[in-house]
């Protein structure tokens, strides 16, 4: 039932005007009239058995009217139906034991990390000395230190 938005009064009906204050309602019945036939398409949708299509015909709904109890009690069951599948379904609990898995801390070989961070250190001081051993090797070179003193 419609509530003319100027007077405050109930309407009878799907009347583009109001009886007492004669305002145009035609926006109102619209959309009025469009929810209703949207949520007439899901329903039937849910029963023929297309439950996908109807989801997007609820959401459509929702779209339009975002606190419609109808769309949002079956689009709740909806997720609640596929929350449960995902958990019951053995290819995705197989997924999330590997997920699992791959962000736990208990399962890392901490012997080949520790391996990996002695090697990359070693690898690091070799570098160092290498590049402090011919710098060294530069500077006491006396050919170098006679070309590059200034002459008199």
């Amino acid at each position: 039932m419609l509530t003319c938005p100027m007077c405050k009064k109930s309407l009878r009906g799907m009347m583009r005007e109001c009886p007492g204050c004669r305002t145009d309602l035609s926006l109102l019945v619209d959309y009025a009239g469009a929810l209703q036939e949207g949520l007439a398409r899901a329903e039937l949708l849910t029963r023929s058995g297309e439950l996908g299509e109807a989801v997007w015909s609820y959401l459509e709904v929702l779209e339009i009217d975002p606190d419609s109890p109808v769309a949002r009690r079956q689009v709740g069951q909806v997720v609640a139906a596929v929350r449960q599948f995902d958990e019951h379904a053995p290819g995705r609990r197989w997924g999330k034991q590997v997920r699992r898995q791959a962000l736990g801390w208990g399962d890392i070989d901490w012997l080949g990390v520790a391996i990996c961070l002695v090697l990359g250190l070693a690898a690091l001081l070799i570098g160092f000395w290498l590049g402090h051993r011919s710098a060294v090797a530069v500077s006491s070179d006396p050919v170098s230190s006679i070309t590059d003193s200034p002459r008199p």
